[in-house]
């Protein structure tokens, strides 16, 4: 797959965290009936409460207790997926309704600055940063133990997560990080001219001046977004009704940021913050063991954007040879 690609809903890797099934839909029968019994039910209500409305009774208060939802369980770990580059949670679509029907909890997130995540300050767009705010999300909504699968650019991400919990010295959220086809190599970041700097900083949060990533039409979105794509009319018009979308104000929002795209390219693939990464996981992993289990996920050659030889520097081989107790598949 290429750098930011979406994951195959069948993959066999995946399909490892849930059997791949097709999420089942109400027929229009059914939806009708249901439509037809809640109506004469809400009627039904109304008219009691007219006829027969009584003071409420008190009520003595009871202990809030904790719900399962479609994010958390108490059986089963929470999948927390996570793209890659010039992506968006919208990628995992498929993957989280296969998980879904499974009866796996799962949530997926954008990553700052990609689908509806702000930017922020571009000068804080760093994996560490990045990491830290699906931690954050992760906590915040009151997952208490996660399996966390980074795709491509995000493996970068999930390493870097994975370091953060295994220094913090407490109880990890984590039970298992999966870096899907993705290694610790660095890319060399596409060049960019000092003009075409500035046009795409106009890319950010927006306020005066600059429009972000919000347009008028769908037509004004993909003008602005060709010249960042080698005018691939194909690539860019597969993005509509997906990453591209329609807003209830007839507006159009963009999870694709060129800008986004630059800083992900220069400060995380670029970098050599993955290979960092991998050297704390693994001199923690050699001196008493990870709180989590590691896993390698990579596709097939010649699909796959990662190295595999043996003497690759930054290849899989070569993070298996530094963590031998991470998992290659």
């Amino acid at each position: 797959t290429t750098l930011g690609s979406r994951p195959s809903a069948g993959s066999p890797r995946l399909a490892e965290l849930a059997p791949v099934r097709q999420v089942a839909t109400l027929s229009k029968m059914r939806q009708t009936l249901l439509r037809t019994r809640l109506g004469l039910s809400l009627a039904a209500s109304v008219v009691g409460a007219v006829q027969m409305a009584q003071p409420a009774r008190s009520r003595s208060s009871s202990a809030v207790l904790p719900l399962a939802s479609s994010m958390q369980s108490s059986q089963r770990a929470t999948a927390v997926l996570v793209h890659g580059l010039d992506s968006s949670k919208e990628t995992w679509s498929g993957v989280l309704a296969d998980l879904a029907a499974a009866g796996y909890p799962a949530v997926a997130y954008d990553l700052r600055g990609h689908g509806e995540s702000p930017l922020g300050d571009p000068d804080e767009f760093e994996p560490a940063a990045l990491a830290s705010d699906v931690l954050a999300a992760v906590r915040a909504a009151g997952i208490k133990r996660c399996v966390l699968v980074g795709h491509s650019m995000g493996g970068r991400v999930a390493m870097r997560a994975a370091a953060i919990e295994a220094e913090s010295g407490g109880a990890s959220v984590l039970r298992a990080v999966v870096v899907e086809d993705m290694d610790i190599s660095p890319r060399t970041a596409p060049e960019l001219s000092a003009e075409k700097r500035r046009e795409v900083a106009a890319w950010g949060d927006g306020g005066e001046g600059a429009p972000g990533r919000r347009f008028a039409s769908w037509g004004a979105c993909r003008e602005a977004l060709l010249p960042w794509y080698d005018a691939d009319e194909v690539r860019v018009d597969s993005w509509r009704n997906k990453r591209v979308r329609p807003h209830p104000d007839s507006s159009w929002w963009s999870d694709i940021n060129p800008l986004a795209r630059r800083l992900a390219w220069e400060r995380v693939l670029a970098s050599d913050d993955g290979a960092s990464a991998w050297r704390e996981l693994a001199a923690r992993s050699g001196s008493g063991g990870l709180p989590f289990s590691v896993q390698l996920w990579h596709a097939d050659v010649p699909g796959s954007v990662v190295k595999e030889g043996a003497g690759e520097v930054g290849g899989i081989a070569d993070m298996s040879g530094k963590m031998p107790a991470a998992r290659v598949r």
